[in-house]
């Protein structure tokens, strides 16, 4: 019998980050996406984003995993190796979303606004540990 299914052998996608300082780490997320229930567990706060699974790793804990294929943990410095992106269900929503990264220790890089180019209702930020983020409303009303 077969693990694979109709939509090939990947059966979920889980995004792992190295962070500083995790108790910062799990406040942001949860003040930025909106989620409650987030805890810490052995180093890791799991948050559960549809079709995502982000994992928030505490830097030592990390580099517990990364150690074994000799690398440390990496943070962002001069470019962006990566861009998590988010669509959300509306324009206010991630105008929201916007204002509680700057409350809660991330920077946000691009305040939103519609690209006319693409259609969308766009918003950029990182946070705390610089991790680059993009957030997308695809009715592009603002």
């Amino acid at each position: 019998m077969s693990s694979e299914t109709s939509t090939g052998r990947v059966i979920g996608t889980v995004v792992c980050l190295p962070v500083r300082d995790l108790p910062a780490a799990l406040g942001f997320y949860q003040a930025v996406f909106g989620l409650s229930g987030l805890e810490i567990d052995e180093g890791i706060v799991t948050v559960e984003l549809p079709g995502l699974s982000l994992f928030l790793i505490e830097e030592n804990t990390f580099e517990s995993y990364t150690r074994k294929t000799g690398r440390g943990a990496a943070y962002p410095g001069e470019g962006t190796g990566v861009i998590l992106s988010c669509a959300v269900a509306s324009a206010p929503t991630l105008d929201g979303m916007l204002e509680a990264v700057a409350d809660n220790g991330g920077t946000v890089a691009v305040p939103a606004a519609v690209d006319a180019a693409m259609g969308l209702y766009l918003g950029y930020f990182f946070d705390p540990d610089g991790h680059h983020w993009e957030l997308a409303h695809s009715g592009g009303d603002r």
